[in-house]
């Protein structure tokens, strides 16, 4: 199994999230700077859209760690 492929799916879906996120502070900055009245987010979805992102990322983050080496068997002898 593939740990790179694995995270950068996580990866692309935490960009995406963020990417929203984005555009939705955009959107309500032309609201508030030009009066433009579009659809937008409001706080908790803002909330949760953040939220979902940073679930992602720290699920790519996850995927792609390695996995440490079993404490049972040492790497080096004391004798």
């Amino acid at each position: 199994m593939d740990n790179g492929k694995s995270g950068r799916r996580w990866f692309l879906l935490a960009g995406l999230f963020a990417g929203l996120f984005a555009v939705n502070v955009a959107l309500r900055m032309l609201f508030i700077k030009q009066d433009v009245a579009l659809w937008r987010l409001g706080d908790v979805g803002e909330f949760l859209v953040v939220l979902a992102a940073m679930v992602f990322f720290v699920s790519g983050v996850l995927a792609i760690e390695e996995t440490p080496e079993s404490s049972a068997s040492p790497t080096h002898d004391d004798h």
